[in-house]
């Protein structure tokens, strides 16, 4: 099995050079060709003399896009750099990996025709998983985060313009998957234990913070691609649950946002459409002083009721 590991990258020369060593120091653990591309987002803290000196210390190439396009767009590139024969891994220049990751994925991962390995958090053991596209979304549960998920390039690359097609949904890999999942009609999975392949909060601490807002405003844009009842459920669910998000930040991409509610229009329902219609009251209302009580509440809560909180959410979020 030849591996591809694309590596996308922005301001975090730090996270970066972890991120390299400690593939390096597995390389002799993978059985097959191992590839591993830097694709620098034109970040002003990482030079050209840097990825050059990267590329040499590390045995990596490099490449460094003429501006910034975007994180989406970057991730994206990496379905077409990927050859035919190879499987693609999207890693996350932050994404700390167990020291034994290359050589656990070679050993339980590779030698099947699964159409993609998929490293799923809260399972203990190996199985393999078919993901039909008539349960499209019930089956991409934890591929939401990039590095989640080893694609075989000779099924997947074909449908690559669709990382371009929704890359302001926030998840252009998720428009690669699942518009190859309709192409299919199913797909074989190799489900791996995800605490098995990275360290336990998987994230080295990055210099750089991501900007997640644009996924609140571009998500329900993958609708298309899922079959209609589903896509219905889909949109009941994430009004009720991004909603708020959704308003908070439709100053920010306008012109996604009209899109976007063209979408929920369409294929919401009724049940969405009215949640809808009931938090742009509720925003219209109180969206300018929300902020304001979140800050206070931040300073006069005590900290332990704080600490509660957060738990509270880690939990619901697992």
């Amino acid at each position: 099995m030849n591996l591809f590991i694309y590596i996308p990258t922005y301001n975090r020369p730090n996270a970066l050079i972890r991120q390299l060593a400690s593939i390096e120091a597995q390389r002799a653990d993978w059985p097959g060709k191992l590839r591993v591309l830097v694709s620098d987002n034109a970040s002003p803290l990482i030079s050209d003399d840097d990825l050059a000196s990267y590329a040499k210390r590390f045995d990596v190439e490099v490449r460094r896009n003429p501006a910034n396009l975007g994180g989406n767009a970057n991730i994206a590139l990496g379905f077409l750099f990927a050859d035919l024969d190879e499987h693609l891994w999207v890693l996350g220049d932050d994404d700390e990996l167990d020291p034994r990751a290359l050589s656990y994925i070679a050993q339980f991962g590779s030698g099947g025709q699964a159409d993609a390995i998929v490293l799923t958090p809260g399972v203990d053991e190996v199985t393999d998983v078919v993901h039909e596209w008539k349960h499209a979304w019930a089956g991409v549960k934890g591929s939401g985060l990039i590095g989640n998920m080893i694609y075989r390039a000779s099924v997947f690359v074909p449908q690559a313009s669709h990382a371009f097609l929704y890359h302001n949904t926030g998840f252009p890999h998720l428009g690669v998957l699942l518009a190859t999942l309709r192409r299919h009609g199913r797909l074989n999975y190799r489900s791996l234990p995800n605490q098995a392949v990275y360290s336990a909060f998987h994230c080295f601490g990055a210099e750089e913070p991501g900007d997640y807002s644009l996924s609140y405003l571009g998500m329900p844009q993958l609708m298309p691609l899922l079959p209609k009842a589903q896509a219905r459920r889909f949109a009941w669910k994430w009004v009720k649950e991004q909603g708020r998000g959704f308003f908070r930040h439709r100053q920010s991409y306008p012109g996604l946002y009209v899109g976007t509610l063209a979408h929920l229009r369409r294929y919401g329902g009724i049940r969405a459409l009215v949640w809808l219609a009931v938090l742009r009251v509720e925003h219209a209302l109180f969206g300018r002083i929300r902020p304001h009580l979140i800050t206070l509440a931040h300073r006069i809560l005590p900290d332990r009721f704080k600490r509660f909180l957060r738990s509270q959410v880690r939990e619901s979020i697992d």
